[in-house]
């Protein structure tokens, strides 16, 4: 299994912001290009996260879009 890493400062967990309030964040793993949410969010719970959807790092200032770290 590889695992997408932080360009800047290796974490490997990340998280998308809610269009609607950006309070309001969804953390993930990025596995085999795979976005993987935490367990405790149901799949109707997910946001829709695509190639060019803002994506921020959870241990720095890192951000950019998700293909960037897939």
């Amino acid at each position: 299994m590889t695992q997408s890493k932080c360009p800047v400062c290796g974490c490997k967990k990340f998280h998308v912001k809610n269009p609607d309030d950006d309070y309001d964040v969804y953390e993930f793993e990025c596995r085999d290009g795979e976005i993987c949410f935490d367990e405790d969010l149901e799949d109707d719970e997910c946001p829709e996260v695509g190639d060019a959807t803002e994506t921020f790092c959870n241990a720095c200032a890192w951000h950019d879009k998700l293909n960037t770290i897939k």
